[in-house]
Order: structure tokens, then C-alpha cells, then sequence
């Protein structure tokens, strides 16, 4: 029997958050937790448990895996530790492994790594060998980088936005890592495209980019390709290889796995520059929202945890007070001493309290305002999104006029609506409900009756020229002026007998 190790390491950061994230902002699954934690999840280990699981030739060995919400870079002690646990785990697993899965982001970032992924993958090649595949799962928005390319041998890649296909491209990964212990022999292309894109382009539903999305899916069907894809990256993550890229998985053959990924890279190129934000003014923005009837939505992308913001945003709650703003509102913020003061007080008390900015207060100066606490809790719930745990330590529901404030202690993803019916709180009841994320509206809150997209501080702004990107590649789209693209197609076997 055939010994298939599952690992994984997922985190999604910007670099424009200024505080770091640490180890214990993780959660670490070992050995049969991996498999316990995942088995009614909707995630890609998920779905290689369904696909491979299934073969009475395999043994599926669960090993070790790190999670956490997106958040800042990760601290150097923190990388540091979960590179040794996974090694370790890895390590004692290694005898007789016949090949490797390991679940990422490719978004990923650490103060003494830029490339934590391919760190990892180059580790992990070490240890098992140059003739054992290793198969790895990616969001869209993460990056293939050339350190990933030398040390995996194909790779499953979301294919929608917003995401609701963590299951199915687990499932892909597992076929497509199937095939390769059937005999199949993986060849890699890729187009590296000097564009970073926003935008509701970027629906794959109803999007330019879910166009291009639907070729790379019909080459996976029709058998052009065992994989292909086109990853946009975050454009918040500040990386030497930061940018969008196609990319194509063949079976023994170079030449269509080349002209496949040009194919997609020139289908992006032709659309690119339609792929950016519509931004509201935001003053603007509530006035109108005043003069309309509810329910009502204000994203906020710029301050999206799930894009790794510090979700400290009190921008809207600031403009809706400055407005005279008497209806219903209902906003998320984090700001760990403000909870720890509302549960000092209890139920029912009236403070003040300085809310918001209590970790990016340069762009967030803290507001005074006078609240009510209506409701306390542990911050334990599950997301509509995977059905995974969220942990916001200490909550509190605070009210100010008709605006309810909750307040959380850890951040946490804000991509659909979980925070606030774990708080009691209904968001089609209320007249304006602001959603940190660029993309849970059209999943999550589709009974909005308008949705603004506000131009406002954030470290995951989709004013991408207002973050100050110093690492990534330049010239880049949109940070620069015309900028041009010539196609390169690179392509990484994993050994020679791949391409003869």
C-alpha cells in the first residue's frame, strides 16, 4: 500500500498591516486531528480525503497542519516554529512515502521569509526525495513562486470568486495526484503578467475574469491539461514575485503546456485594464444611503481581515456619527481593550469608550463615543463560509443611537455573515451593515438593496497606489503608467524523463 502524507500551512497576509502576526494566532492540528477537524469541513483537505480516501491502494497518513486568519506578515519566531513542527512531522512520517500533499494559500508572508510556501515545499523535497510527487492545492490569490515550481509537481488552484470552491479544488488536487501515481507525468507552465487586479471584474460569476476562468476550467475538462488556471495574487502582499500569472499542467508535454498558458495569459493581458475598483466617496456615499430605504451595504475592503487587515477599521462608524446618522447600523470592529472594558462593566452599563485603531491607529485614530453595552459574549461561532471555528476572544455588542457596534477582541474573518447572527443580530433588519470583505456581498448579503464600495483607509485598500508597494516588481499595472507586457512562458519539469 501506497503512503500518501497531508500536510498543509495556510495564511494570507498584507504586508501593509502593521502588526505581525505570531504562532499563537494559528491553529495547529497533529496527526488525526488534521483528518477529525476536516472530515465535515469545506476545504481542499476535505476534498483530497474524498477523492483519495476512497482507494484501497492508499494510505492516507494525516500529518500536521497550520491555519490561521489572514492577518501581517508573521513574525520571525513564529515561522520559524511551525516550519520546525511541520518538518519534524514530516519527517517522522517519510519512510516508504510514496507522495505528498500539502494545502496552501500562496499569499503568505514572514519577516525572515518572503516565500514562506516555497521554503516549506524546497524543505519538504528534501526530506522525501526528487522522485516523490508532491501535489499542492492554492487560492487564486496566492503566488506560484519559481522556489515553488522547482519543488512541487502540479498544482489545483481555485477557480471562483468570491471562493465557494474549497472542497471541489481539493478534489481536483487529489485526481490530479491520483493520476500522477498512475503514471502520469506532470509538466508545468507558466506566464508571469505584470498586473494587479480589483475589482467586480474579478466575479467569477459574472465577471471578465470569470470568462478567462471558464477556458482554463474547459481545458481540465476537455483533457487539454490535468490543471490550468489564472492567479491573480493579493495585491497586498508586498513580494519579489508578486504579480498575475496563467498556469498549466500537462501530461509529457511542453509544447501545449506552453501555448496553453500563453493562450490564458493573452485572453488576461486583452482585459486587464477593465479589472479595477469603482470606489464610492464616502461622505457621498451616506448621504445618499440616508435617503434611501434599507437593508443597505457599506463594504469595506480596505480594512478586509480576510485579505489580511487588522479589522480595526472605525471609519465608517466616525462618518455615520459626523452625519447625524440616527437609523440602524450595525458595524464589526477589533478592539481588544475596548471589549475588555465592556465586560468589566456588564450588561446594561453606560461608558465611554475610545473604540477603533487599537492596532492600526495611524490610519484609524481612535473615536470617543458613548455607548451601551447590550450583549456580551465568549466570540465563539462558526463561519457560514467552511463551517471552521472562528475565535474573536471577549465580544461585546455595544449601541450608539441606533449603530451597533461589535466589538472583538482576536481578528477574525468577516467574509459572510456569521459575526453578527452569532450576536443576536439580524443584518436584513438593518439599515446599514458594514461588511469587511470585497466580495461576501454578493454571496452572503445579496438582500442588499445597494451596495457602496467606500474609498477608505485599509491595508488592503483596493486603491492599490494609496499602500505603497516597494518590493513588488516594476514596472506594474495599475501602480505604474503604461505599462507593457511581453509574454515569457517558463516551464519546470520535475525531471527530465518529464519532457523526452
Amino acid at each position: 500500500m501506497r503512503r500518501v502524507l497531508v500536510v498543509g500551512c495556510e495564511q494570507e497576509i498584507s504586508s501593509f498591516n502593521p502588526l505581525p502576526s505570531q504562532y499563537s494566532d494559528f491553529s495547529i492540528l497533529r496527526g488525526a486531528e488534521v483528518f477529525d477537524a476536516h472530515a465535515k469541513a469545506d476545504s481542499c483537505i476535505r476534498g483530497v480525503l474524498d477523492v483519495l480516501g476512497t482507494r484501497e491502494d492508499l494510505e492516507l497518513v494525516p500529518v500536521y497542519a497550520a491555519s490561521a486568519c489572514s492577518a501581517g506578515p508573521l513574525s520571525a519566531e513564529g515561522f520559524d516554529r511551525i516550519r520546525r513542527e511541520l518538518l519534524e512531522a514530516v519527517k517522522r512520517e517519510a519512510k516508504d512515502v510514496s507522495a505528498v500533499y500539502a494545502s496552501l494559500h500562496g499569499a503568505m508572508g514572514a519577516l525572515n521569509e518572503a516565500d514562506p510556501e516555497g521554503a516549506l515545499l524546497e524543505d519538504i523535497r528534501r526530506i522525501v526525495g526528487a522522485d516523490v510527487p508532491i501535489v499542492i492545492s492554492l487560492d487564486l490569490h496566492g503566488l506560484l513562486t519559481e522556489r515553488m515550481l522547482r519543488n512541487c509537481d502540479a498544482a489545483a488552484v481555485f477557480h471562483t470568486y468570491p471562493h465557494n470552491d474549497f472542497t471541489s479544488t481539493g478534489r481536483r488536487a487529489g485526481v490530479l495526484l491520483a493520476r500522477i501515481l498512475d503514471g502520469a507525468r506532470p509538466v508545468m507552465a507558466r506566464v508571469f503578467m505584470p498586473a494587479l487586479v480589483r475589482g467586480p471584474e474579478l466575479f467569477t460569476a459574472s465577471g471578465l475574469y470569470g470568462k478567462i476562468i471558464d477556458r482554463a476550467k474547459a481545458m481540465e475538462e476537455n483533457g487539454e491539461a490535468l490543471s490550468a488556471a489564472v492567479m491573480i495574487g493579493n495585491p497586498f502582499t508586498d513580494a519579489p514575485e508578486l504579480g498575475s500569472q496563467s498556469f498549466v499542467v500537462t501530461d509529457g508535454d511542453p509544447q501545449k503546456a506552453q501555448a496553453l498558458a500563453a493562450e490564458l495569459a493573452d485572453f488576461f493581458w486583452k482585459h486587464h485594464e477593465k479589472m479595477v475598483a469603482e470606489l464610492d466617496e464616502p461622505d457621498a456615499a451616506i448621504a445618499d444611503a440616508m435617503a434611501r430605504s434599507g437593508p443597505l451595504t457599506f463594504t469595506d475592503a480596505a480594512d478586509a481581515p480576510s485579505s489580511g487587515a487588522s479589522g480595526d477599521s472605525n471609519v465608517i462608524l466616525a462618518k455615520l456619527i459626523a452625519a447625524g446618522y440616527e437609523r440602524e447600523a450595525l458595524i464589526p470592529i477589533v478592539d481588544a481593550p475596548a471589549a475588555k472594558r465592556a465586560h468589566e462593566a456588564g450588561v446594561g452599563a453606560r461608558l465611554t469608550l475610545s473604540l477603533g485603531g487599537s492596532i492600526d491607529p495611524q490610519r484609524f485614530p481612535p473615536v470617543e463615543v458613548e455607548v451601551e453595552v447590550e450583549r456580551l459574549g465568549d466570540g465563539e461561532f462558526a463561519y457560514e463560509v467552511s463551517g471552521m471555528p472562528a475565535h474573536a476572544g471577549p465580544t461585546a455588542v455595544l449601541r450608539h443611537r441606533g449603530i451597533r457596534i461589535i466589538v472583538l477582541s482576536q481578528t477574525v474573518f468577516l467574509m459572510d455573515r456569521a459575526v453578527f447572527l452569532a450576536h443576536g443580530l439580524d443584518p436584513e433588519k438593518a439599515h446599514i451593515v458594514a461588511v469587511k470583505s470585497p466580495g461576501a456581498v454578493w454571496r452572503y448579503f445579496t438582500f442588499t438593496r445597494k451596495n457602496y464600495v467606500l474609498d477608505i483607509p485599509g491595508s488592503t485598500s483596493a486603491n492599490l497606489k494609496s499602500l505603497g508597494h516597494k518590493i513588488c516588481p516594476r514596472p506594474m499595472f495599475p501602480l505604474d503608467p503604461d505599462v507593457t507586457f511581453q509574454p515569457k512562458v517558463e516551464v519546470f519539469p520535475r525531471h527530465e524523463a518529464a519532457v523526452r
